[in-house]
């Protein structure tokens, strides 16, 4: 009976009765979890029974590596698929991720090598498995890399959705208290200091969000038609920008203007339970300043008088027949003289500068003021007479 158990024993593959050896070493697993709790960040707070099983994991894996001589390709080792989700899950970036497995399989592969000389594995043998382990290395990365960027593109497309959804509601008005607060958590919308609904037009959201910064405010924001909504946390350093149907330098001067051709429009400073209001401005300002002609970042102070061109029609009807109309019965010297006006209010009735601007010499832009006078009975001198030429050469922009 003995000789034939020795018998039994002596026909043992010395490979396969090392590596499954390692099933039953659960030093292993103590080892592992030590090294990746001081040595790399982010598993500080992974329990320990999630580090065990993830190490058994990779024993298994090692193992069928070892046995079947070969390293899997990277879309069969499942196993690192589920681990990086897994730490994905309990806030291990992917750099720690990799670092783990690594830490692991040096552990294994230092037990394989100490046991090798106890089952009569030759040393060039047992060598040969630090080429296997780390070709299994190799392709537990890729896999893993690929598995992190698809749950980070899912991810992503999941925030950017979630993100969208509330937007949209808190500035519609039909959120919850509780639903609405819970939301500013999650998106950094304060609840008590004053923001600001946005609608921007011709801007994309990174746009709107560069716009922000550089003045020093914050653009949470999601894409809306050609352009984009959402809230401005923060008052920017500079709100106006120059020119764009405004007197050239009328307002503070802009640090970081939006892209040329953009019209940023904002709503008036609110509470986060008031952003209803301050978007239904904002989306009226946007109408207003595009009717208008008017771009860059605008709000109800810039704008002014200009929001009332469009709601007022019976007003634009009026002032466009006393000081426009007279001129289209010109023809192209009535187109004329419409440049000089508009250059002429633009630059604060400075006779050389609107000149230089169009450019014509100052005796021409006189003469054409001069006869704006004749054909409409306009004084340019009176404030009432500036508002109502002001107010139809807006809407005649439109």
């Amino acid at each position: 009976m003995e000789r034939c158990v020795g018998k039994a024993v002596d026909h043992v593959d010395p490979v396969r009765a090392l590596v499954e050896s390692l099933t039953a070493d659960d030093a292993i697993l103590a080892e592992t979890v030590e090294a990746l709790r001081a040595s790399i960040p982010g598993y500080e707070e992974v329990p320990t029974e999630s580090l065990e099983d993830s190490v058994r994991r990779n024993r298994a894996l090692s193992i069928r590596t070892i046995l079947e001589g070969r390293s899997p390709e990277p879309e069969g080792i499942d196993e690192a698929q589920a681990l990086t989700e897994e730490r994905m899950a309990q806030g291990v970036d992917i750099a720690s991720v990799l670092a783990g497995f690594r830490a692991c399989m040096t552990i294994i592969l230092r037990h394989l090598l100490a046991a090798a000389p106890r089952y009569g594995v030759p040393a060039e043998t047992a060598l040969s498995f630090s080429t296997l382990l780390w070709s299994l290395g190799d392709a537990f990365t890729t896999r893993a890399v690929v598995s992190y960027r698809d749950r980070t593109i899912a991810q992503a497309v999941a925030d950017s959705t979630r993100r969208a959804h509330w937007l949209g509601s808190a500035l519609a008005g039909s959120l919850g208290r509780t639903e609405l607060f819970a939301g500013a958590s999650v998106f950094g919308v304060p609840r008590n200091q004053p923001v600001r609904a946005l609608c921007a037009d011709g801007a994309e959201v990174p746009a709107v969000q560069d716009w922000a910064e550089g003045v020093g405010a914050r653009a949470i924001v999601v894409p809306q038609g050609t352009g984009a909504i959402g809230v401005l946390v923060g008052e920017p350093d500079a709100v106006h920008s120059p020119g764009s149907g405004l007197s050239p330098g009328s307002g503070p001067p802009v640090s970081n203007p939006p892209p040329a051709g953009s019209t940023i429009a904002l709503g008036s400073p609110v509470t986060l339970g008031e952003l209803p209001t301050s978007f239904d401005l904002a989306t009226h300002v946007l109408a207003s300043a595009q009717r208008v002609g008017t771009a860059g970042v605008v709000d109800l102070e810039r704008l002014s008088w200009r929001m009332g061109v469009f709601a007022s029609p019976e007003a634009t009807d009026l002032l466009d027949g006393l000081y426009l109309q007279p001129l289209r019965a010109e023809g192209a010297f009535g187109e004329l003289i419409i440049e000089a006006l508009r250059a002429y209010l633009g630059h604060r009735m400075n006779i050389p500068a609107a000149a230089g601007s169009i450019p014509i010499h100052a005796n021409t832009l006189r003469y054409r003021l001069k006869r704006y006078r004749e054909l409409t009975g306009a004084d340019l001198g009176d404030l009432n007479t500036l508002i109502g030429v002001s107010w139809a050469l807006a809407a005649d922009q439109a």
